[in-house]
């Protein structure tokens, strides 16, 4: 993963763990997987 990519995973991880009306059970590999797995569909 280039250092864009990495920082923008770092960026909505930061952001949808603090975000506070829901509690969010996050991993961030678990993101990281995710957003990989939609930009290899596109």
């Amino acid at each position: 993963m280039n250092p864009k990519s990495e920082h923008l995973v770092d960026l909505i991880f930061k952001k949808l763990k603090n975000y506070k009306n829901k509690k969010i059970f996050l991993e961030k590999e678990n993101l990281n997987k995710f957003i990989l797995s939609l930009f290899k569909e596109s």
